[in-house]
Parts: structure tokens; sequence; C-alpha cells
């Protein structure tokens, strides 16, 4: 980004009206709560073989993974491109091999079909030999898939810490609504550089000053990756999960920082 952008973004009074997204933000007592899903839920799929996608959908919005701040180079085998509709049956298998809660067919429908969603939506694809990538099959392998939120998540729960601690900024959020990625394929910054895109670009595009998710209090790992990555615990949402035992969410958030702004 070029500097003059990163000094703007530092001079920007705390009071600004940031960029209108071009969907008007959902409020978080609109969310669907059937639709809600556990953030990288831990499971076993290593006797399960990745969802083959179409080659020729591999060229369509590629994002070629770079290295970045604090994590690993993503090997070359990675490719993160936008979602399309050849990719719903794939992606809603991963989810149900990932995820503790079935997700109904108006979210995925709403990935593919709403320009706003599908624009922070993710896919993750291994092709086995990079040299081949826009011809060889690939292997769906993870996906992010985000929404926008009028206001942060800490607004509507009680503090689960001491004020000063809790994320400042009170602007539009980016929600993670899943965030998933088989097991054999971690390791390697995969989700982690898919977060740090979108982030990005929902900042850039929707101005968002803050990213959030509703995590299982029973997901030590979802739990840990969200903490490395910046996350604080900011509250816990009762009842969140209606199919689960527990049933409570721990909500995460973090502010938008000047890192998230570097490429």
């Amino acid at each position: 980004m070029p500097q003059t952008s990163l000094t703007a973004w530092l001079s920007k009074p705390a009071g600004l009206q940031l960029s209108v997204p071009r969907q008007r933000p959902l409020h978080h007592n609109e969310v669907d709560e059937s639709q809600s899903g556990d953030s990288t839920a831990p499971a076993s799929v290593n006797n399960v073989p990745p969802a083959v996608l179409d080659p020729q959908e591999n060229a369509i919005s590629h994002i070629a993974p770079r290295p970045s701040k604090g994590r690993p180079q993503m090997p070359p085998n990675v490719e993160l491109r936008a979602c399309t509709k050849e990719d719903i049956p794939h992606l809603k298998r991963l989810n149900s091999l990932l995820l503790p809660i079935p997700y109904q067919e108006k979210f995925y429908r709403e990935t593919i079909e709403d320009p706003l969603t599908n624009s922070i939506t993710l896919v993750a694809v291994w092709h086995d030999d990079p040299a081949r990538s826009g011809i060889d099959k690939g292997r769906l392998v993870g996906a992010i898939r985000c929404r926008i939120l009028a206001h942060p998540l800490c607004n509507e729960v009680v503090p689960s810490n001491p004020l000063p601690t809790r994320p400042k900024r009170s602007g539009p959020m980016l929600y993670l609504s899943t965030v998933v990625l088989l097991s054999p394929y971690r390791s390697h910054g995969i989700a982690t550089g898919m977060l740090e895109i979108l982030t990005r670009r929902a900042v850039q595009d929707y101005g968002v000053e803050i990213v959030g998710a509703h995590v299982w209090e029973a997901n030590a790992v979802g739990l840990e990756w969200y903490r490395k990555r910046g996350f604080q615990d900011v509250g816990l949402e009762h009842n969140y999960y209606r199919r689960l035992n527990p049933k409570n969410a721990v909500v995460m958030q973090r502010d938008i920082g000047v890192m998230d702004l570097v490429v």
C-alpha cells in the first residue's frame, strides 16, 4: 500500500465516518443463528480424501500466496481464490467434516450470489504440481467465509475482561463466519494467509475497524489459534450453540492495526 494511504489511515480522527460498504452491514442481532458455526473446530480427517475441483476454475480471482509477517511462507502448491458455484459441494463437505453445526442452503447460496459476501470469502486449493495449477485438478483444503457487521460483537455481550484491555474501536466488523482447514494442510500458514488477505480487503473496501468471531468455548484449539493472532476474549455469549454441549460461545475480537494494511 502506498505510504500516503498508511499516513492517512494513521491520522484518521477517531470519530470520522468510514467508507460505506456496498451493502448495508448486518447488526449482530440480525445474524441467523442457524448459520452460526464453530471457527477452526478441531477434527480428525486424515482418512478422508479432500474434495477434487474442476481445474478450469483455478484461474478465477487467483491470489498468489506471499510471505507475510509472523507466519510461514505458504508453499507454491497453495492457491487462494474466490469461491465459485462449482466449489459449493466441496465446501459443504469440508464444513460437514470440520464443523459441529450444519449450515443451511441460504448460507451457501449467499456465499456465491451476494457480491459483498463473495468478496470476503476465500477458498484454499492445493495442487500436487504447482507448475500445472491451471491445468490439473486441485483439492479444496480450506476456506474462510466472512460477513460485515455494523458493530463489534463486544457491544452485545457481558465483558469478560476489564474495559481498558478490550478492543477500543466501534466501527464495522469483519465477522469470521467459518474458518476451516483440513488437518494435513495446517502449519503452512494457509489459514493465516487467508485471514490477512480478507482483513486487508475488508479494511480497504468496507472500512472495517475490527475483526471478530464466535468460538465454541470447548474448542481449545480454535481459541488458541485466535489468541496467537492477536485476538482477545471480550465476552461470553450464552446458549449461542443450541445443539452443542456446552452451548456457550467465546467472543474473540481484535482491532485493525497498521500492519493489517501492509502487503
